[in-house]
Parts: structure tokens; sequence; C-alpha cells
């Protein structure tokens, strides 16, 4: 996104200079050589003033837009309330009770990367701190969160109809880096 503000104010200031220069040397310059006899195709001065104008309202465009996309892109950067946020939803979408079969960290794992992309919407990045911990961060890498996630496997020998194993995935959230 910074270079595309970057290059809407290179723009800006390519059309300022043009609009400040004289327009008749420029149509010599740039647009005359198409023309068999270009003194016949020479514009009129009207045409040379709105030339003018127009190249300072492309300016003014090109810096109104910068300033909106410079303001979408703050914008769009997380504080730690709002990774918090993403952290505690991917956390609880993690939490689901008791279930039957043998649970996997790798599973878990996969799981959480898909809920914090989900709830994040591309702003939350996440990365493994190891040891069931995943450090979530705003798309900058600041205003870290810590999720820890554990899956619990438990073996249920006799009684019953239906699997043997059984596993529970709990979650912590706390303020943080890992």
């Amino acid at each position: 996104m910074t270079a595309l503000i970057v290059m809407c104010f290179v723009l800006a200031a390519v059309f300022f200079v043009l609009g400040c220069m004289d327009q008749r040397k420029l149509y010599w310059k740039t647009a005359a050589w198409q023309y068999r006899r270009p003194e016949a195709n020479e514009p009129s001065e009207a045409a040379h003033v709105f030339n003018r104008i127009g190249l300072f309202l492309g300016a003014a465009m090109m810096l109104v837009l910068a300033a909106v996309l410079n303001a979408a892109d703050a914008s769009s950067t997380y504080s730690t309330a709002q990774v918090r946020s993403v952290a505690s939803s991917a956390a609880s979408d993690l939490n689901q009770g008791t279930q039957s079969g043998i649970g996997s960290s790798f599973r878990a794992s996969s799981d959480l990367y898909d809920a914090v992309n989900e709830h994040g919407g591309g702003n939350v990045k996440i990365r493994s701190a190891g040891s069931g911990e995943y450090e979530l961060t705003n798309r900058d890498g600041e205003n870290p969160v810590c999720l820890t996630v554990t899956v619990d496997n438990d073996l249920n020998i006799g009684g019953g109809i239906g699997e043997p194993w059984s596993h529970s995935v709990s979650t912590s959230v706390n303020d943080g880096a890992c």
C-alpha cells in the first residue's frame, strides 16, 4: 500500500510540474512531431489554458487519492484490543468440549490458523511460538497476544458403546508476547 501512496505523490508532482511549464513549449516538445505541419495544428490559447487546468486538477486528484489510501491503510492496523478479540474468537471456535476420537495438536493448529484468518480478515498475523503457544500480532507485527492451545487425549476403557478415545481442546489468551 505504501508503494501505491508514493506513486500517487510522484504522479501529483509530475502533473504539477507539467502544469507549471509553458504549455506552448510543452506542445512543441511532446505533440508537434505527430503532424506534417505542426504550426497549422497548434492548439489555441484556450486549449493551452484547459490543458494547464487539467494538469493541476490531476495533481490535486492524486493528492486526494494518496490521502484516502493513507487513511485506509492506517485504519486497517489492529490495536491490541482488536488482536485480543480475534484471538478470543479463534479460541472459542476451538473450545468445543469433549469429542470422540484421537485429537492431534496438528489438527488443532490447522483449525487455529483457519479461525484466525476467518476472524481477522487478513489483518492479524499468527506464528507458532512452540509447545502449543501461538503469537498473534497485527499486520505490522505489533500488539502481540499469546494464545495457548492444549489438546488432552483420554483413553476410556470399558463401559459404553462408541469410541474408546476422546479428546478435548482447551485454550487461554494472554496479552503480550509468548
